[in-house]
């Protein structure tokens, strides 16, 4: 009778045991755990939110606590600190360009300061005025320019507007420390009515002691970009105007090349390189070169590629000035009799924007040119969104300037433009544009038609005899759309697509390889090299987008042309 239950309790004795070590492990380590959590007798708590102890192993550990904003919740800047000069440079800091890193603890506060100039200005007052830059230059450019006193002397014009302290006068400095002295003939700070305290006597007594001649035009009320550079060159004693925004840097060399080309021919207008300074970092970072300014269906402003003609001259020299269909618009060098010969701005524009175009074209149609000079090269710092105000509104202000270059000087490609953008279409109507009409009538400028032909032929506007409107699909009934991803040149480069199709595209060269005819009677857009067909995959999914291949006659290499009217 005793034995069955003795047998049943020897087969479950080692589950029990099993279990029950379980329970006395987690009894233990708990155990454990409270005396290596209990504090120790020397654990001190301080009223700042910090503590000190002994840890279990005799080091004294010291335990911080941040309270502050969370990132999300920045306060805003207030009216001292707006107002206060904070300049409290570090020699070592962005010496040679390198970026200058924030310490942790000044983090909320630098976020607080970039709101003010929309860059950080916590940086940018530890970067000495004087900062040593790296030269980006070509080698043979330190060897050019030895005849140098013999070049026009320039008026410098910086305008500025509530401008921060440190970059104010940083872009003066590099002006003076990479400025031959025999080139310049003065510096003119224009103040289109700032409000900071510290940009009315206290920089007036600043520029007293500077080592070239500098002063400063204010305006009582605010005027803008446009009309600010238009009282500075009224006031210049130089032969020629050279404009800088008033947030650059200057290298060794750059004004040496500028005057050089105007000595030359004084109706060219030249541009430096323009090299980017980082928003956050202040780092000074080489752009890329190989690039001219030209604009897109939006008359905005953008850089592309070099033209396959223009690489080839550079290959000879790269050096030499090359020409550039239209100009950035904030640092360029022009002859003063030449700038007012042209029509200098056009005085009802407003505040800023469209007037670097309006001036490019006027510049080529109207004999003139525009080229960038590859051994001068001026830092700039760019910023993700604009600090300033725009009187009447960002809109009206903005689609005013671009109506008026429209109606002036675009010809049959004005209606394209006021088509396809209706704010500037809004606008038009309210421009008087008479009195640029007549001086574009007396300067005999050549038509819109002839600059796209013979400066930017590699211009993607609509014209008579090209094609302009749909490519679509036959057989799978979608259109060829380009890329929406952009490289540094603004060019659509990458993988153009019918819906989900994709194809690679590339800054056009002129070379055979990206040719291609098209066959009215088959349909088939046929690879000039090659000879094979644009395709769509057979996959379904569209996976290996659109590919080319022997020409078959399906309909998936058939593509129809639709045209668009545009005028």
């Amino acid at each position: 009778m005793i034995a069955a239950p003795v047998r049943r309790c020897k087969k479950v004795f080692p589950v029990i045991l099993f279990f029950a070590t379980i329970v006395i492990v987690i009894i233990w380590r708990l155990f454990q755990i409270q005396i290596e959590n209990e504090i120790h007798p020397r654990h001190i708590f301080r009223d700042n939110n910090q503590e000190e102890y002994i840890d279990k192993n005799g080091i004294k550990v010291v335990v911080g606590h941040y309270v502050g904003n969370p990132v999300h919740k920045i306060p805003n800047a207030s009216y001292d600190m707006i107002n206060k000069v904070n300049f409290n440079p570090k020699p070592e800091k962005g010496k040679n360009g390198v970026p200058v890193i924030v310490e942790p603890k000044d983090l909320l506060v630098m976020q607080q300061l970039f709101q003010i100039n929309r860059f950080n200005l916590l940086a940018s007052d530890q970067i000495p005025l004087n900062r040593s830059l790296p030269d980006f230059r070509r080698k043979k450019c330190s060897t050019l320019y030895k005849d140098f006193v013999t070049y026009p002397r320039t008026s410098i014009i910086i305008v500025f507007h509530n401008e921060a302290w440190s970059t104010l006068l940083r872009t003066v400095w590099s002006v003076i420390n990479s400025s031959p002295k025999e080139l310049v003939e003065e510096i003119i700070l224009v103040d289109d009515a700032s409000e900071r305290e510290y940009l009315k006597k206290s920089l007036e007594d600043y520029i007293q002691n500077l080592p070239l001649k500098t002063r400063i035009l204010r305006s009582a009320e605010r005027i803008g970009l446009i009309k600010a550079r238009l009282k500075g060159a009224r006031e210049a004693k130089g032969e020629v105007l050279t404009f800088l925004d008033a947030h650059c840097e200057c290298t060794i060399g750059w004004l040496e090349s500028l005057l050089s080309v105007i000595k030359a021919d004084r109706k060219t207008v030249v541009c430096p390189v323009i090299d980017i300074i980082n928003d956050e970092t202040f780092a000074y970072v080489k752009s890329f070169e190989l690039h001219w300014g030209a604009f897109n269906w939006n008359l905005q402003f953008r850089w592309f590629t070099l033209g396959g003609r223009e690489i080839k001259l550079r290959k000879n020299d790269a050096t030499q000035p090359f020409n550039s269909p239209t100009m950035a618009g904030g640092l360029f060098a022009m002859d003063k009799k030449f700038f007012y010969e042209l029509g200098s701005y056009d005085e009802d524009m407003n505040v800023w924007g469209g007037e670097n175009l309006e001036m490019s074209f006027r510049v080529w149609q109207c004999g003139g040119k525009i080229q960038i000079a590859p051994c001068s090269r001026v830092g700039h710092v760019f910023r993700k969104s604009s600090p300033y105000s725009f009187p009447g509104g960002i809109n009206k202000t903005l689609f005013s300037n671009l109506a008026r270059v429209a109606l002036v000087w675009l010809d049959d490609w004005g209606n394209f433009y006021f088509k396809f953008n209706e704010l500037a279409r809004n606008v038009k109507d309210a421009q008087n544009v008479t009195a640029r009409k007549e001086l574009r009538r007396r300067l005999q400028c050549k038509s819109f038609e002839w600059y796209l032909d013979n400066i930017w032929p590699q211009h993607f506007f609509p014209k008579d005899d090209r094609f302009f409107g749909r490519i679509r699909n036959v057989g799978e009934n979608m259109c060829l759309i380009k890329p929406d991803r952009k490289v540094m040149s603004n060019q659509p480069m990458g993988l153009a697509k019918i819906e989900k199709c994709l194809v690679r595209i590339m800054a056009c060269s002129g070379y055979n390889r990206q040719k291609w005819e098209y066959d009215n009677k088959t349909k088939e857009l046929r690879h000039i090299s090659n000879h094979k067909c644009l395709d769509v995959s057979e996959s379904k999914k569209f996976t290996e987008g659109l590919v080319i291949n022997d020409c078959n006659g399906k309909k998936s290499q058939q593509w129809s042309f639709d045209s668009v009217l545009w005028k």
